[in-house]
């Protein structure tokens, strides 16, 4: 459900609010840039917030409610991503050998990807809701009958569910409070494969959907104004595709 999912953005709100006060083995260098670092990550995860509230306005149709929810999950895996990314960033600076210093600078940019994609996919998918929004009531008639177009937007975009619940399944656990104080865990393997994953499914329902408006804008207009535009599958294939050659372990 989306209040678990906004439940998880507050409480990544909250942790950012707490970091960057043991910083002790750093350089004063190292403690200038964590320092930047964190003041990204809370400007990026208010942000984040921000959409997942805008997104609780989508309860018009089950499509768009459905769709809202699952892309209110998405935002919150990037919530409690870019925590993954500070305590990375931890294991970067101060003590520890070079050689895991370069394994967990790897992974750090494996995972700061990640919530740059995600971002994209948010954007993308605020742009897809207002106009779903705006066209609620209309329909399109396919081989000769009269379909609702709430249920095209559910047929291409709900498949995008499962997989973001797997990532979200997989990133939740990631974020944790231990005796009143928050952590983050390193992912593994498993645990970017299930995130790639998701975006996949982001990737080819909006490819699918772009592809449905162009074959039939002829007959109906209304998805000649599809925000959704060759441009943005083609930067969402580039990152994704960017993400997947990067070297996580």
């Amino acid at each position: 459900m989306a209040s678990e999912a906004l439940e998880v953005i507050e409480e990544a709100e909250e942790a950012l609010e707490e970091e960057g006060s043991e910083v002790e083995d750093m350089s004063e260098e190292e403690k200038a840039e964590f320092e930047e670092e964190v003041a990204d990550a809370k400007k990026n995860v208010g942000e984040l917030s921000k959409d997942a509230s805008e997104f609780k306005k989508f309860s018009l149709t089950e499509a768009t409610k459905q769709f809202g929810i699952f892309v209110t999950k998405n935002v919150a895996i990037g919530a409690i991503l870019y925590g993954v990314n500070l305590g990375l960033s931890k294991l970067t600076k101060g003590g520890g050998s070079d050689a895991e210093k370069e394994a967990n600078k790897k992974k750090a940019a494996v995972v700061k990807a990640i919530t740059t994609l995600i971002q994209t996919e948010t954007d993308d998918s605020k742009k897809l809701l207002d106009w779903m929004d705006a066209h609620k009531d209309e329909t399109v008639t396919l081989d000769g009958i009269e379909v609702p177009l709430e249920s095209i937007f559910h047929k291409y975009l709900g498949p995008i569910s499962d997989a973001v619940d797997q990532a979200f399944n997989a990133a939740k656990p990631l974020q944790k409070k231990v005796e009143s104080k928050y952590t983050w865990d390193v992912p593994t393997a498993d645990d970017i494969a299930k995130l790639l994953d998701a975006s996949t499914a982001f990737l080819t329902a909006f490819d699918n959907f772009r592809k449905f408006a162009d074959e039939h804008s002829s007959d109906f207009p209304t998805l000649k104004s599809l925000p959704l535009t060759q441009a943005d599958i083609d930067d969402l294939t580039s990152q994704l595709d960017a993400v997947k050659k990067m070297p996580f372990y």
